[in-house]
């Protein structure tokens, strides 16, 4: 069962990265290379809270190339696929993403019972694409950005559950740690390879921002949330943030609502709400991957 401080946390960060667009980003460093500072920041914090207690290097690069994996890969390809893959269709394809979750839960645990939540994740999925307008391009350039998104997808699915596994009796500051120590070497190493390094003072300053704060906060509710909600209701978030963003914008800007809208919100809705409250079998808090 989810505690009550989990339920807060996760609606914590939902509301974080529903309402990110209004946080005004400060501009002066190259978007991997102020997460990579941000990240390395983050763990050299925790690493002071460990007193450098780490564990066994195997389980530690375990635990970094999990956490590469859901934090740090897809960030890199949504930023170079950014041009073929608007913003929008990134969000929607990132909704797929506990179809993924589902999907690996029942193929590493087949007594489960977790395949009747694909019925609601795809009721999520299909509202989610009534709503938002998507736009793909049909060059070749532009596919091979999709299709790298859509392994983001994947690769996210997978490693939310990965780290649901490794980080069980992981103490919380070491998971941060390790996870956000390996994000700020891979990001600061695609940065380098893919653009020059910027070293001016105002630019490191930007990493010093309202927006990295937040940023901050999410990264470490993430990591306490992957170790400790079910990673079927983890992933209900990719439904949900869409959905808080769509509500907000509403109730904003107050566009018409057509009845194909009106439609997608109430699918969007429902999917996200038996996500997050369909009864769970006690066994599949401890699941793994074959």
């Amino acid at each position: 069962m989810v505690r009550r401080a989990e339920w807060v946390g996760f609606a914590a960060v939902c509301f974080l990265s529903a309402t990110s667009w209004v946080v005004p980003v400060v501009e002066g460093l190259p978007l991997l290379e102020r997460q990579g500072i941000l990240y390395g920041l983050i763990g050299l914090v925790a690493l002071l809270v460990t007193k450098g207690r780490i564990r066994s290097r195997g389980a530690g690069l375990r635990l970094a190339c999990a956490g590469v994996g859901f934090f740090g890969v897809p960030m890199m390809i949504g930023e170079w696929a950014r041009v073929g893959v608007p913003e929008i269709s990134r969000s929607a394809l990132y909704a797929m993403v506990p179809i993924v979750v589902v999907m690996a839960v029942a193929a590493g645990d087949e007594a489960s019972g977790s395949r009747r939540f694909l019925i609601p994740a795809l009721v999520g999925l299909g509202g989610l694409f009534l709503v938002l307008p998507l736009g793909f391009s049909s060059s070749l350039r532009a596919r091979i950005m999709q299709a790298a998104a859509c392994l983001a997808v994947v690769l996210v699915g997978l490693s939310s559950v990965w780290l649901y596994r490794l980080l069980r009796g992981v103490p919380l500051a070491e998971a941060i740690t390790v996870i956000c120590g390996g994000n700020a070497l891979f990001l600061l190493f695609c940065s380098g390879i893919g653009e020059d390094f910027v070293w001016r003072w105002s630019g490191l300053a930007s990493v010093l921002s309202l927006s990295s704060l937040v940023d901050a906060v999410e990264v470490v509710l993430l990591v306490w949330l992957l170790r400790g909600m079910m990673p079927v209701r983890f992933a209900a978030r990719y439904l949900l943030i869409p959905l808080l963003t769509l509500a907000e914008s509403y109730a904003l800007m107050r566009p018409p609502l057509s009845v194909r809208a009106i439609s997608g919100l109430v699918l969007l809705a429902a999917g996200t709400g038996m996500l997050l409250f369909f009864k769970a079998d006690e066994e599949e808090t401890m699941l793994s991957l074959r």
